[in-house]
């Protein structure tokens, strides 16, 4: 059984056939100073981008989006996160899954209904 998450979306963009989506998601079971992780998601008409930090709550995350879009294409990689001046800012995973051509399709709408984003995100 999954555990249910908390979604907060702070931007989400549709570009000519690419959407973005950044926020912060946590498990309802996890206090929020603790538990929360920020992500992007980039949706191309047939894959998922996934960034998010190396931590806990960021393998809990892609864990439940795996639930959600099935086995990743890219399983989670480590790469850095680098500021222009600040040096490594930290380690992130990045996991890419391939998506149906569909977009109205059941696992685009289940992802559409988790991220609580608007159905236009997810056109390509």
């Amino acid at each position: 059984m999954s555990q249910e998450w908390h979604i907060a979306i702070d931007n989400q963009e549709q570009r000519r056939k690419v959407a973005m989506v950044e926020g912060r998601a946590r498990r309802d079971d996890h206090a929020e100073t603790d538990g929360e992780v920020e992500f992007s998601l980039t949706l191309y008409p047939d894959q998922a981008s996934l960034n998010v930090p190396a931590s806990t709550q960021g393998r809990e995350f892609i864990a439940r989006l795996t639930e959600i879009l099935g086995a990743p294409r890219l399983a989670p990689t480590v790469k850095c996160s680098c500021s222009w001046g600040d040096g490594v800012m930290g380690a992130m995973l990045i996991v890419l899954w391939d998506l149906p051509a569909d977009p109205a399709s059941p696992v685009v709408q289940s992802l559409h209904t988790f991220l609580g984003t608007r159905g236009g995100a997810f056109s390509g």
